[in-house]
């Protein structure tokens, strides 16, 4: 298990894009992921904690998570099923295990979070993964046709940086990550 940790760090898109985690750790003072999907999974490709402070999320770089419970996994799924029964082809009828009171456990929920992430172009997880924990995510926009291969998002302690400043700044967020991706090669 160990070996694959140290090869998830060695990948180089997670090289290219941990300039722009850098900047948002700096800019929010939270954790910044860099995650890409496999499956129904999400895995962390990059991760930067801020510098100092006593509390450090559980997420590892190489480590997974379900993608329907995390904002970099729903903006991921939300780009790449087209129907809910794509959805529980990935994910079965349901219901979801649920990690937090937050969770979604509902297939058809989940594909209406879905329907609206792709709308509006990011995720959010709103403590559904970890409680005290929200997060935002944008996509990283490395293939040729346009759509995200990896997304980056901003995770924060709820009560230090509660989801509505996260959403507020989305676009801030998206600029950074664009400044960092837009025009890199296709990895």
């Amino acid at each position: 298990m160990r070996r694959a940790y140290r090869f998830q760090n060695a990948r180089p898109e997670g090289t290219l894009v941990e300039p722009a985690l850098h900047e948002l750790v700096q800019r929010y003072g939270e954790t910044a992921h860099y995650a890409v999907l496999e499956g129904p999974e999400v895995v962390y490709r990059a991760k930067v904690d801020q510098p100092e402070g006593g509390v450090r999320l559980t997420s590892v770089v190489g480590g997974r998570n379900p993608a329907y419970r995390t904002a970099v996994g729903k903006l991921l799924l939300s780009f790449t099923l087209g129907s809910e029964s794509e959805l529980r082809g990935l994910v079965g009828d349901g219901p979801l295990p649920v990690r937090t009171e937050r969770s979604i456990a509902s297939v058809a929920q989940l594909w209406i979070e879905l329907t609206e992430t792709r709308r509006r172009g990011y995720a959010i997880d709103d403590q559904e993964n970890e409680l005290g924990i929200n997060c935002v995510a944008v996509p990283v926009r490395w293939s040729s046709d346009g759509n995200p291969v990896a997304a980056v998002s901003v995770s924060a302690l709820a009560f230090r940086t509660p989801l509505e400043r996260l959403v507020a700044d989305v676009p801030v967020i998206r600029s950074i990550v664009d400044a960092a991706t837009v025009g890199t090669a296709s990895i």
